[in-house]
């Protein structure tokens, strides 16, 4: 046998029996850094893509408890296809808002959140779980079309920055008096979409 075809055939032998990378378990604490947010981000959406019944499930309880943060610990621990090569740095609130950014999605083509989360006075009005809710909730009606742009696009990106700075005003006009807000960009991105994706089902459950 030829000698370099043999040394090849050895490559890829060896290749083929090579172990694979090891999947870490999720890390505890908020992503530090752009490659962070991202591969949480994926994370998220490859979550909410496998189990979006779990995903609906947990959006939809109140994720100001700690029973919420133990749910959502679990489906993250428990959808191991979807834990990336290398570490995975948690933070319930960003995973929420990532799985809510990928069920808003699911069945869609454009967000359209302005049709999607228009008020209906035949349903009764939705209850803000804190001050920081109840801006998020305004801010997504007063300015859908900005959220809508500021959820496509991509996460820990200079566009992103952008146009969360285009949606101050909005947010501006939904605090509460006196109330300031203490949220940096990423959870801001989260609690918004958490928002939009809670009137979009609201709104659809009342079809």
């Amino acid at each position: 046998m030829n000698k370099v075809i043999a040394a090849a055939l050895s490559l890829v032998a060896s290749a083929a029996i090579a172990a694979p990378p090891a999947r870490e378990a999720p890390v505890w604490g908020t992503p530090s850094t752009p490659e962070d947010l991202q591969i949480l981000h994926e994370f998220s959406v490859c979550v909410a893509e496998r189990h979006p019944r779990e995903a609906e499930a947990l959006l939809a309880s109140d994720f100001t408890t700690e029973e919420y943060n133990d749910q959502a610990r679990r489906l993250a621990q428990e959808t191991t296809k979807c834990i990336p090569v290398g570490r995975l740095r948690f933070n319930q609130v960003l995973f929420a808002g990532g799985m809510a950014e990928a069920l808003l999605r699911r069945g869609h083509g454009p967000l359209d959140l302005a049709a999607r989360t228009a008020y209906d006075p035949k349903r009764p009005p939705i209850q803000a779980r804190g001050e920081t809710e109840m801006m998020a909730l305004c801010a997504v009606r007063a300015a859908p079309a900005a959220v809508e742009a500021l959820l496509a696009t991509p996460v820990a990106s200079a566009r992103e920055t952008e146009v969360e700075a285009a949606l101050g005003p909005a947010i501006g006009g939904c605090l509460k008096a006196g109330m300031t807000l203490r949220l940096n960009r990423p959870m801001l991105r989260a609690v918004l979409a958490l928002a939009a994706h809670r009137l979009a089902a609201d709104h659809g459950a009342g079809r």
